[in-house]
């Protein structure tokens, strides 16, 4: 991964500044590349959904380097945060409490 794609863009906001980077690209499918990228992220879109947003990150160089940007956050938070597991008497009483309602 380069280097340019993992540094978040400093000074504009990163939607304005790419819709200044995409000229010549319809920024409508900018702007909806950027809507799914968390869910393309999250393995939630379907296959043609996955297809219309790789063409576009294919073709949009602003909009892959966001994409990288937040592959590369999500990976790092993945990798730092650890799953922490509340006692078993406390997860007992807890079960308890949602089954009085």
């Amino acid at each position: 991964m380069d280097e340019e794609a993992m540094t978040p863009p400093a000074g504009k906001p990163l939607e304005t500044q790419v819709r200044e980077e995409c000229m010549g690209i319809d920024p409508y499918e900018c702007e909806e590349a950027i809507q799914r990228l968390n869910d393309f992220l999250d393995h939630q879109l379907t296959e043609p959904e996955r297809a219309v947003v790789l063409k576009h990150l294919e073709i949009c160089r602003p909009c892959l380097r966001r994409f990288t940007f937040e592959q590369t956050l999500i990976v790092s938070l993945r990798q730092k945060v650890t799953r922490v597991c509340a006692p078993q008497a406390l997860r007992d009483k807890l079960h308890s409490l949602l089954r009085q309602g």
